[in-house]
């Protein structure tokens, strides 16, 4: 028996989709301590409820997607599920209430880190729904609680279709909305490495953000001037057509010498620009551009074997707008063949990504178990 498996079906029945997975985990011989589970949105229920069903002992946690991409290919439909069999413990909660007072369940956090024999070689997987505006609360949480364990927090804002702006997260049997599920994992056969990939690169435009709430991830002004008149002029496009261009130009907040990048999300005719992650008044902010795709994933393979001297398997948070920025490349199916270099692996595709404490936005985080 395999120390992880991953089983892929990209039927959108959820009968035959959880069929054919079953199948491929059966083959398998599959006996998993954790089973992560990523689906199109209106299939996660199912899959909850089946897997727990059928691995009653195991720990079930799960996401819905953009897309489903694994050491198996890739789908924008159907489902995948990681099945890690052995050479690890674990111990898992969920958080309530992330948009409003996620801090009310630090208890949670902490029930869960007290089962676990060791903090060593450990980290905490988190999945937490979009749209709420609530990961740098949660974040926050994680921090008041693991501060000084040397357990670091790396999860992934759950996705959907571009267009369809509701998700949800699964642990156990159940799925919920407005909610923090979390895996607290210790490997007990080596490191836990991590990785955090930007494919953008610094242009020459540098702001600061003069007028934002942070709250609403909305920029009302840069350099004290609309924001959406900066921008448009700084990339030489009308304001209408500034939506299109921002796709393949994100903001990085500059923080200690280095770039956090953060996504538009939408823009409003009084020239304001809200975003998937908070910018904080008097932000110092640069304009990014793409960067040379196939040298990244180059140097990114570089910095894992340098790290991790034998991957046995991985999981990948790649942004939504990374997924489509590689599709519009006619790259992602490179993109995922550059991850099978690091073990069988899995991913989620979301609205944000979090290490350690940081949302982030268009990066991929990656956690390689050795």
């Amino acid at each position: 028996m395999e120390r992880c498996v991953v089983a892929l079906s990209s039927s959108s029945v959820n009968e035959e989709a959880y069929s054919e997975i079953q199948t491929q985990l059966d083959s398998y011989e599959a006996k998993p301590i954790l089973l992560i589970v990523t689906s199109e949105v209106d299939m996660l229920w199912y899959f909850a409820q089946k897997l727990q069903k059928r691995y009653p002992d195991t720990t079930v946690i799960g996401s819905t997607t953009y897309v489903n991409y694994s050491s198996e290919g890739y789908s924008h439909s159907g489902a995948s599920v990681m099945a890690i069999n052995s050479g690890i413990e674990v111990s898992s909660g969920i958080i309530f209430d992330v948009d409003r007072h996620p801090s009310m369940y630090k208890a949670h956090i902490q029930q869960a880190l007290d089962k676990l024999s060791s903090r060593e070689n450990t980290c905490c997987l988190e999945f937490v729904t979009s749209f709420g505006k609530g990961e740098e609360l949660v974040l926050d949480t994680f921090e008041e609680v693991l501060d000084g364990t040397g357990i670091r927090v790396a999860g992934g804002s759950a996705g959907s279709p571009s267009e369809r702006r509701e998700t949800f997260v699964c642990l156990g049997k159940d799925i919920y909305k407005q909610s923090c599920v979390f895996v607290f994992i210790h490997n007990l056969e080596g490191k836990i490495g991590f990785f955090r990939e930007n494919v953008y690169k610094p242009t020459v435009h540098k702001f600061t953000a003069t007028y934002a709430d942070c709250e609403e991830r909305l920029v009302m002004e840069y350099d004290d001037k609309p924001a959406v008149e900066i921008l448009a002029r700084t990339l030489r496009v009308p304001p209408e057509k500034l939506a299109d261009n921002l796709f393949q130009h994100p903001m990085g907040r500059l923080v200690d010498g280095d770039i956090y990048i953060t996504s538009a999300d939408q823009i409003f005719e009084d020239g304001s620009i809200s975003y998937f992650s908070r910018i904080y008044n008097h932000t110092k902010m640069i304009l990014l551009e793409p960067d040379d795709l196939h040298r990244v994933w180059r140097e990114t393979a570089q910095r894992v074997s340098d790290t991790i001297g034998k991957p046995s398997f991985s999981f990948s948070i790649n942004c939504f707008l990374r997924t489509m920025l590689f599709e519009s490349e006619n790259c992602f199916g490179e993109f995922v063949n550059v991850l099978r270099k690091y073990g069988n692996f899995m991913g989620v595709s979301g609205y944000g990504e979090q290490l350690d404490y940081i949302h982030l936005n268009q990066t991929m985080v990656l956690l390689v178990f050795e």
